[in-house]
């Protein structure tokens, strides 16, 4: 997860709170939303109702189809810091991803990828890269490791 002081670090010192829009219709965007609010100008934006409903209730969301310009626009696309992408297919954050850098000019694309390989056509157009799926296994991983600890000590 993208902490707070990382996300300062990367937004003009002069911006005080940073404005970051969360991107997603799975329900790590209001995951991250809600773990960003605190401390930044935190906007949602989701075409699916059990995301929205899962954010605190101070919490900016816009509902609606992430895909379409006036969507972002109502969301404030054209003014944020950041935006953080993450769509159940890479082809939704792909084509999100192209509209804010294209449309709305956004500096900082940052994309949860759900395939590895996808990795260099998301970085050809100067986006971040998190790949869930290695995410995913380090923290099993580590769950499993931290398990297996436990009963060798029992």
């Amino acid at each position: 997860m993208i902490s707070l002081t990382g996300l300062r670090e990367r937004v003009d010192d002069d911006i005080d709170p940073p404005s970051v829009l969360v991107i997603s219709d799975r329900h790590v965007g209001s995951e991250v939303v809600t773990a960003l609010d605190r401390g930044t100008d935190a906007c949602l934006v989701t075409d699916h109702d059990g995301v929205a409903g899962q954010t605190p209730d101070d919490t900016r969301v816009v509902v609606g189809d992430e895909r379409e310009c006036a969507v972002l626009r109502d969301a404030g696309a054209q003014t944020t810091d950041i935006a953080l992408v993450s769509m159940q297919t890479d082809r939704g954050a792909f084509l999100v991803t192209q509209l804010l850098r294209t449309q709305f000019d956004v500096e900082t694309v940052v994309v949860v990828l759900n395939d590895p390989q996808h990795r260099p056509a998301f970085e050809s157009v100067g986006s971040e890269v998190v790949c869930g799926s290695q995410i995913l296994a380090t923290e099993l991983e580590r769950t499993v490791e931290t398990t297996l600890q436990t009963h060798e000590t029992a």
